[in-house]
């Protein structure tokens, strides 16, 4: 075996399931060599040998013949074993060459086999990577469009709210223009009713004028001599024109003193209807402000409702118990003034009796003064008690009755009653009980 070669042999029960690690082939051939010398029946050979070997005077009688059967039998059984192991030994051997000769001549791994499913993942990544990309991107795109379509709507809303606003004034407006167009027509009527009796005057005036031209009489005379008919005309076309003319005047300075009036008072009119559409229009802006602020108040009062609604649910939870408590403690406490009027009334019995008994003590003192002081006093009333007790004896003998003593009571000492005043504490409710 050579010297840089080592070999290892272990196996578990029977020689079955052995394992070998060597470092060269030799070295196992040799170590397979070893196992099969160390496995053949050498035992059985041995137990055999006694028939050839060399008898001695200490060596043991022949075996019988059931011995050397059951001897044969082991035999089989071992070379049969021996046949088995020699065959897995084998196996074994060509397992092992097949290893050492893929030692020998190993091949490299395939690294591009390897290397395709990672790259055909890391082009999977990169897809991924792009769609979230691209997903992100969109959502970034949707949330500044959704953006822009809020802004959109905001300015709309404004400008609808404008627009509105524009169509309430032009409706005020419209109104306030039928209202002056109503005034002006009615001006209108009243200024053609008085045109209209003025036609009537005028036309009046010149039919009264036709009468009186009518009725008067024009007398004419000519001189012949000095007659130019030409003249005439002219004088009398010019003085016709004159009083038209003169006429015209008049009546123009009438219309005018009469329709300047109507004019001034039509500016003030629409001055003052002017002043009240500004002033209807502040009205309406401190109403809008007013209505404002009374939703703002309303809004503010509902919320402090709805606090005090809270508070008061909240509070009437924490003070249930608290006035369960109370009541409770309200029924101790008439339980206990109870108690103690019966113990008042009690304290006021012992004292009466107290003061009853206090009487007979000092009665019964001043009458054993009495006794100690004077005893013959005190044994002639004792006699008048004893002559009443015994007059009926008196009268039957004849004679004066005898002296009897009467036991006289004992007074023994008695514990002394005090009064006991109680008074109510008015923070816990419990009663002190002071003894004097």
């Amino acid at each position: 075996m050579p010297l840089n070669s080592s070999a290892s042999v272990y196996g578990g029960a029977g020689g079955r399931g052995a394992k070998a690690s060597v470092s060269s082939l030799e070295g196992l051939r040799n170590v397979m060599r070893n196992d099969t010398e160390r496995d053949s029946p050498a035992p059985a050979e041995g137990r055999i040998a006694p028939a050839t070997a060399p008898t001695n005077q200490f060596a043991p009688p022949p075996a019988p013949a059931d011995d050397k059967r059951g001897l044969k039998d082991r035999l089989t059984g071992y070379l049969n074993k021996v046949k088995q192991l020699e065959k897995e030994n084998k196996d074994l051997e060509d397992e092992i060459e097949d290893i050492l000769s893929k030692r020998s001549a190993p091949n490299g791994r395939d690294w591009d086999e390897v290397q395709k499913p990672l790259d055909d993942l890391k082009d999977k990544i990169k897809e991924i990577t792009k769609e979230n990309a691209r997903l992100l991107l969109q959502i970034d795109n949707t949330d500044l469009a959704n953006n822009d379509l809020k802004n959109k709507l905001d300015d709309e809303k404004k400008a609808v709210k404008a627009m509105e606003k524009d169509v309430e004034e032009q409706k005020r407006t419209i109104d306030e223009t039928k209202l002056k167009c109503a005034h002006l027509e009615k001006d209108i009527e009243l200024v053609q009713n008085e045109l209209d009796t003025l036609k009537k005057e005028h036309k009046g005036d010149v039919h009264d004028l036709r009468e009186k031209i009518k009725d008067s009489e024009v007398k004419v005379e000519i001189e012949s001599t000095d007659s130019n008919l030409a003249d005439a005309l002219n004088k009398i076309r010019s003085q016709y024109d004159n009083l038209v003319w003169k006429n015209e005047k008049e009546t123009e300075d009438w219309y005018q003193s009469k329709f300047t009036p109507i004019k001034v008072e039509e500016v003030k009119n629409t001055e003052a209807a002017n002043k009240s559409q500004d002033e209807m229009k502040d009205f309406s802006k401190e109403r809008q402000i007013l209505e404002i602020k009374i939703q703002a108040a309303h809004t503010t009062i509902y919320n402090l409702e709805q606090n005090v609604k809270s508070t008061k649910v909240e509070y009437g939870l924490r003070l249930a118990p608290l006035n369960k408590n109370n009541q409770d403690l309200e029924a101790e406490l008439k339980v206990l003034r109870n108690e103690v009027e019966k113990q008042l009334e009690k304290n006021k019995d012992l004292l009466m009796v107290k003061m009853k008994l206090e009487d007979e003590i000092t009665y019964y003192e001043e009458l054993l003064q009495g006794v100690t002081v004077d005893p013959e006093g005190f044994s002639d009333g004792t006699d008048e008690d004893e002559a009443t007790a015994t007059g009926e004896d008196a009268v039957d003998c004849g004679r004066r009755p005898k002296k009897v003593r009467r036991p006289r009571p004992v007074c023994r000492p008695r514990p002394v009653c005090r009064p006991v005043f109680i008074k109510m504490d008015n923070c816990t409710g419990s009663p002190n009980v002071n003894i004097k």
